[in-house]
Protein backbone atom coordinates (compact mmCIF):
# COMPACT_ATOMS: atom_id res chain seq x y z
CA UNK A 1 0.00 0.00 0.00
CA UNK A 2 2.79 2.46 0.86
CA UNK A 3 4.60 1.70 -2.39
CA UNK A 4 1.38 2.27 -4.32
CA UNK A 5 1.10 5.67 -2.65
CA UNK A 6 4.72 6.41 -3.53
CA UNK A 7 4.17 5.40 -7.15
CA UNK A 8 1.04 7.54 -7.37
CA UNK A 9 2.92 10.55 -5.99
CA UNK A 10 5.71 10.05 -8.53
CA UNK A 11 3.27 9.61 -11.43
CA UNK A 12 1.42 12.81 -10.49
CA UNK A 13 4.60 14.70 -11.38
CA UNK A 14 4.54 13.21 -14.88
CA UNK A 15 6.60 10.61 -16.68
CA UNK A 16 10.15 10.52 -15.37
CA UNK A 17 13.24 8.46 -14.76
CA UNK A 18 13.41 6.95 -11.29
CA UNK A 19 16.34 6.46 -8.98
CA UNK A 20 15.86 4.68 -5.65
CA UNK A 21 18.72 5.14 -3.17
CA UNK A 22 18.46 2.35 -0.60
CA UNK A 23 20.34 3.17 2.58
CA UNK A 24 18.61 0.45 4.59
CA UNK A 25 19.37 -2.40 6.96
CA UNK A 26 20.04 -5.62 5.02
CA UNK A 27 16.97 -7.25 6.58
CA UNK A 28 14.58 -5.09 4.53
CA UNK A 29 16.36 -4.93 1.15
CA UNK A 30 14.41 -7.88 -0.26
CA UNK A 31 10.93 -6.64 0.64
CA UNK A 32 11.69 -3.09 -0.51
CA UNK A 33 13.14 -4.18 -3.86
CA UNK A 34 10.27 -6.61 -4.46
CA UNK A 35 7.83 -3.74 -3.95
CA UNK A 36 9.81 -1.37 -6.15
CA UNK A 37 9.83 -3.97 -8.94
CA UNK A 38 6.14 -4.76 -8.56
CA UNK A 39 4.82 -1.22 -8.22
CA UNK A 40 7.32 1.60 -8.78
CA UNK A 41 9.22 0.93 -12.00
CA UNK A 42 9.37 3.73 -14.58
CA UNK A 43 7.16 3.30 -17.61
CA UNK A 44 7.82 3.60 -21.34
CA UNK A 45 11.21 4.90 -22.38
CA UNK A 46 12.11 6.06 -18.86
CA UNK A 47 14.67 4.20 -16.74
CA UNK A 48 14.77 2.98 -13.16
CA UNK A 49 17.99 2.70 -11.17
CA UNK A 50 18.49 1.04 -7.80
CA UNK A 51 21.39 2.25 -5.66
CA UNK A 52 22.19 -0.12 -2.79
CA UNK A 53 24.35 1.33 -0.04
CA UNK A 54 26.41 -1.10 2.00
CA UNK A 55 26.25 -3.17 4.11
CA UNK A 56 25.30 -5.75 1.49
CA UNK A 57 24.36 -8.36 4.07
CA UNK A 58 25.66 -9.57 7.42
CA UNK A 59 28.28 -11.91 5.95
CA UNK A 60 29.39 -13.44 2.65
CA UNK A 61 26.40 -15.80 2.50
CA UNK A 62 23.79 -13.05 2.99
CA UNK A 63 25.69 -10.75 0.64
CA UNK A 64 25.58 -13.41 -2.08
CA UNK A 65 21.90 -14.03 -1.32
CA UNK A 66 21.17 -10.31 -1.78
CA UNK A 67 23.12 -10.27 -5.07
CA UNK A 68 21.11 -13.24 -6.38
CA UNK A 69 17.86 -11.60 -5.28
CA UNK A 70 18.72 -8.32 -7.01
CA UNK A 71 19.87 -10.12 -10.17
CA UNK A 72 16.51 -11.90 -10.35
CA UNK A 73 14.66 -8.57 -10.25
CA UNK A 74 16.83 -6.08 -12.11
CA UNK A 75 19.29 -5.95 -14.98
CA UNK A 76 22.88 -5.24 -13.95
CA UNK A 77 22.79 -1.84 -15.67
CA UNK A 78 19.92 -0.88 -13.36
CA UNK A 79 21.92 -1.69 -10.21
CA UNK A 80 24.56 0.34 -8.42
CA UNK A 81 26.32 -0.68 -5.23
CA UNK A 82 27.98 2.04 -3.21
CA UNK A 83 30.09 2.43 -0.11
CA UNK A 84 29.00 5.72 1.43
CA UNK A 85 32.58 6.46 2.54
CA UNK A 86 33.62 6.77 -1.11
CA UNK A 87 31.57 9.96 -1.20
CA UNK A 88 33.50 11.51 1.67
CA UNK A 89 35.47 14.61 0.71
CA UNK A 90 38.82 13.18 1.82
CA UNK A 91 38.42 10.11 -0.40
CA UNK A 92 37.35 12.23 -3.36
CA UNK A 93 40.45 14.38 -2.87
CA UNK A 94 42.64 11.31 -3.47
CA UNK A 95 41.55 11.41 -7.10
CA UNK A 96 42.38 15.12 -7.36
CA UNK A 97 45.77 14.45 -5.78
CA UNK A 98 46.49 11.60 -8.18
CA UNK A 99 45.37 13.16 -11.45
CA UNK A 100 46.13 16.80 -10.65
CA UNK A 101 49.71 16.30 -9.52
CA UNK A 102 52.47 15.69 -12.07
CA UNK A 103 54.59 13.91 -9.47
CA UNK A 104 51.98 11.31 -8.49
CA UNK A 105 50.09 10.88 -11.75
CA UNK A 106 52.65 8.70 -13.57
CA UNK A 107 53.41 6.45 -10.59
CA UNK A 108 50.04 6.09 -8.88
CA UNK A 109 48.74 3.26 -11.04
CA UNK A 110 48.02 -0.47 -10.88
CA UNK A 111 51.62 -1.38 -11.65
CA UNK A 112 52.89 0.47 -8.58
CA UNK A 113 50.00 0.27 -6.10
CA UNK A 114 48.53 -3.08 -5.06
CA UNK A 115 45.71 -1.66 -2.95
CA UNK A 116 44.47 1.36 -1.05
CA UNK A 117 43.16 0.87 2.47
CA UNK A 118 41.18 3.67 4.08
CA UNK A 119 40.24 3.46 7.76
CA UNK A 120 37.89 5.87 9.48
CA UNK A 121 37.37 6.20 13.19
CA UNK A 122 34.09 7.87 13.95
CA UNK A 123 34.06 10.15 17.01
CA UNK A 124 30.78 8.67 18.23
CA UNK A 125 29.41 5.33 19.24
CA UNK A 126 26.31 3.41 18.31
CA UNK A 127 23.95 5.48 20.47
CA UNK A 128 20.55 5.50 18.84
CA UNK A 129 21.59 2.84 16.32
CA UNK A 130 21.50 -0.21 18.59
CA UNK A 131 18.53 -1.82 16.84
CA UNK A 132 20.39 -1.78 13.56
CA UNK A 133 23.48 -3.42 15.05
CA UNK A 134 21.39 -6.00 16.93
CA UNK A 135 20.69 -7.61 13.54
CA UNK A 136 24.34 -8.60 13.29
Amino acid sequence: EDFQKLNKAIEQRGSSNRLFYLSLPPSVFESVTLNIKAVCMAKGDKWTRIVVEKPFGKDLETSNQLSRHLAALFREEELYRIDHYLGKEMVQNLMVLRFGNRIFSPIWNRENIASVVISFKEPFGTQGRGGYFDEF
